[in-house]
């Protein structure tokens, strides 16, 4: 097993970066990771004054902490509203549940306490910088990298877009509580952390394309949790306990490295794009929709094939070596099958449209805006729905 990084180390940090000459900083004041970390609730909630905590998680994740986490809380003298989320499967950020939280959220609230993993995180990150309330993030699956990011996917009028907001007080990433997570959030885990290899291509492309600051000490974090899981997935998959520990920290360093750059960008590039738009089109259905990292996965894998593509056809280098899309799609069979797009309910004309909606999406420069601009794009689209559904499938 590799070494253990040092994550609390990384909390509060403020330096001067020389590799791209600005300064970097971690505004997250607490981080813990490993067996039996929630136990330092209580150390956090020594640092801090407020006794006014809104507790909130759904009704898979708070039962898995409640009753340490609200014994803690009554033992540093708080007063605890709760907020369950019941009824659906699987949440999605939007203005419904963000208006949910606010309405359901005592006005004298002075702190944020949060059970849960992606949505529950973000959900928290936006009520707290909108209210300037602090917040605590217990984890409960090493599922995204958004549990030290400073972004979050929000579904607004439709379509999902990624907001800069704010970081949480602490983080919790508890391995006793994570270990148990449902497969298909440790499968999503795996598949957001490999994205992050197309993440670094399209920031060197666009660094080479428009002279978009790129910062090789972050881009070099981001590759070393990539290849520390792809190393690792089967102990993952079989539920190791250091796995998902260094899984856990692994995707906490995805979420500094993008405080650390003010952005997204060392995290997020096309394979992104793509998924962001898949998902919104699962919500606006209103039924269970794949998670954000299963469809991030299956992303990477037509990206990593573009890629191949582009450097077969016209010598696209942008100096990064990237795993071939099937070495990436194995991992995410062996992990559940999360390489069929059938499997996660996208249909050829769904695939289709995704790449003209990543090209309209917030002037990032990604492969997809440089196919665009070189007119290789419709190409591109006919060429990879006839690989990924056959050509018989074709629409439009």
């Amino acid at each position: 097993m590799s070494e253990r990084l040092n994550l609390p180390a990384l909390a509060d940090m403020n330096r001067w970066c020389s590799a791209c000459e600005r300064q970097h900083s971690v505004p997250i004041k607490k981080i813990f990771s490993g067996p039996g970390v929630i136990k330092e609730l209580t150390t956090i909630l020594e640092d801090l004054p407020a006794k006014n905590v809104f507790l909130i998680g759904d009704h898979h994740t708070m039962p898995l902490a409640h009753d340490t986490v609200f014994e803690m809380l009554h033992r540093a003298g708080c007063r605890i509203d709760e907020l369950v989320f019941d009824g659906k499967e699987h949440y999605i950020l939007n203005e419904e549940l963000i208006g949910t939280a606010l309405i359901r959220m005592p006005l004298d609230t002075q702190l944020i306490v949060a059970i849960g993993s992606g949505t529950m995180n973000d959900l928290s990150r936006v009520v707290s910088v909108h209210c300037g309330i602090p917040y605590i993030i217990i984890g409960t699956a090493p599922s995204m990298d958004g549990y030290a990011s400073v972004t979050s996917a929000v579904v607004m009028d439709g379509r999902k877009r990624s907001v800069v907001l704010g970081t949480p007080y602490g983080i919790l990433a508890d391995t006793d509580l994570m270990i148990t997570a449902p497969d298909r959030m440790l499968a999503a885990g795996v598949g957001d952390i490999l994205g992050k290899h197309v993440a670094i291509a399209d920031w060197r492309l666009s660094h080479r394309e428009t002279g978009e600051v790129y910062c090789p000490e972050i881009a070099g974090m981001i590759e070393q949790a990539c290849r520390r899981t792809e190393k690792q997935y089967l102990q993952v998959v079989q539920r190791n306990s250091q796995a998902i520990w260094d899984m856990a920290d692994t995707l906490i360093l995805s979420g500094i490295a993008i405080s650390m750059n003010g952005n997204s960008r060392p995290a997020s590039g096309s394979e992104h794009q793509l998924a962001h738009h898949w998902e919104a089109v699962f919500a606006n259905q209103q039924g269970d929709c794949p998670l954000h990292g299963n469809l991030v996965g299956f992303g990477t894998i037509v990206a990593l094939r573009m890629y191949e593509m582009a450097q077969q056809d016209f010598g696209l280098n942008v100096g990064y070596t990237l795993p071939a899309p099937g070495t990436i799609g194995q991992i995410l069979k062996a992990m559940g099958d999360f390489s069929n797009p059938e499997i996660l309910g996208i249909t050829p004309e769904l695939f289709r449209e995704s790449f003209y909606h990543g090209v309209s999406l917030n002037g990032r420069y990604t492969l997809l805006t440089h196919l665009d601009k070189m007119g290789k794009l419709d190409t591109y689209v006919d060429r990879l729905t006839q690989e990924f559904f056959g050509k018989l499938n074709i629409s439009g």
